[in-house]
C-alpha cells in the first residue's frame, strides 16, 4: 500500500485508533478527539472518510482498524515511536521528540526510514562493544 495516497490528516486519525486500541483494547470516537484535540464532529467527519476507504469500520460504539488500516498504522506507529524514542535518548526534550517524530513520520520514505533505523542499530551494537 503507497502511504502516499494517504493524507497527513488521515494519518494523524488512524494511528489515534491505533493508539487507542493498543492502550484501551477499544476506541471510541471521543477517544479519538481527545488525543488529537479536535471537535468530535471533525473526529465523526474523518473516521467516516476512513472508513469509506476501507482502513476503519464502525461496529456499535467502536472503531476498528481493518487489515489495511492496521497495516499503515502500525508502520506509522513504529516510525513514531522509533524516533520518539531516539531523540530522548540523545536529549531533546520530551515534548519536542514527540512533535517532532510524527512530523518525520509523515514525510520520510520507507527506504530512508530502514537505512537509519538499521545504521543506528549497527552503531548502538559497535558503541555497546
Amino acid at each position: 500500500m503507497d502511504q502516499k495516497k494517504i493524507s497527513r490528516s488521515k494519518e494523524d486519525y488512524l494511528k489515534a485508533v491505533y493508539v487507542a486500541i493498543e492502550k484501551h483494547g477499544s476506541c471510541r470516537n471521543l477517544d479519538v478527539s481527545k488525543r488529537l484535540g479536535v471537535s468530535k464532529s471533525s473526529t465523526c467527519i474523518a473516521i467516516k472518510k476512513l472508513e469509506e476507504e476501507g482502513f476503519v469500520r464502525k461496529d456499535d460504539w467502536r472503531i476498528l482498524l481493518t487489515e489495511k488500516g492496521q497495516e499503515v498504522a502500525g508502520r506509522l506507529y513504529e516510525k513514531d515511536n522509533f524516533f520518539a524514542c531516539w531523540f530522548r535518548k540523545i536529549g531533546v526534550s520530551e515534548d519536542t521528540a514527540i512533535s517532532d517524530a510524527c512530523r518525520i513520520e509523515h514525510v520520510i520514505s520507507e527506504e530512508t526510514y530502514w537505512k537509519i533505523r538499521g545504521y543506528l542499530e549497527k552503531i548502538g551494537k559497535e558503541l555497546a562493544e
